[in-house]
């Protein structure tokens, strides 16, 4: 068998998957778009509460935050200057049996939308400190606990 032999038989099997992987995508349905809800008394951050989870005492949820929050300072050290942000949405876990909280993820935006960091890399157990992030813990936690919506 030839170069062009197997080149002509890779390019028939590619062609044969094109409408298994075009049914399948037809299969999954649309990417689900964000549900963000205000966080009462907190009217500059939002959850997504499509992505809520909950593992025991541990909540996990997407919260969007104007600006450069608090929570992301554990990423700071990697960067030599934080850059402008316009708003950040960030992966939360909070542990409502602990009162703290992790970042897992973090991503941020500049006032025209570019994403200008994004980070997968977990951040350390921080206590849930002042007041805007006192608001969204106590909602994410007791919409956990009672299974109810803000």
């Amino acid at each position: 068998m030839g170069l062009s032999d197997l080149r002509a038989a890779t390019m028939k099997s590619h062609l044969l998957l094109l409408p298994c992987v075009a049914a399948c995508g037809l299969l999954a349905g649309p990417a689900t778009a964000a549900s963000w809800s205000p966080v009462p008394g907190a009217p500059e951050l939002a959850v997504d509460l499509g992505s809520l989870h909950q593992e025991q005492a541990r909540v996990r949820v997407w919260v969007r935050w104007w600006g450069w929050p608090v929570a992301v300072v554990a990423l700071q050290p990697q960067l030599a200057r934080p850059p402008r942000t316009s708003r950040s949405v960030l992966l939360a876990e909070f542990d409502c049996a602990h009162r703290t909280l992790r970042t897992l993820a973090a991503h941020a935006y500049d006032a025209a939308g570019r994403p200008v960091l994004m980070s997968s890399v977990p951040g350390p157990l921080l206590p849930v400190q002042g007041e805007e992030l006192g608001w969204t813990y106590d909602a994410v936690c007791e919409m956990a606990r009672t299974g109810a919506r803000l």
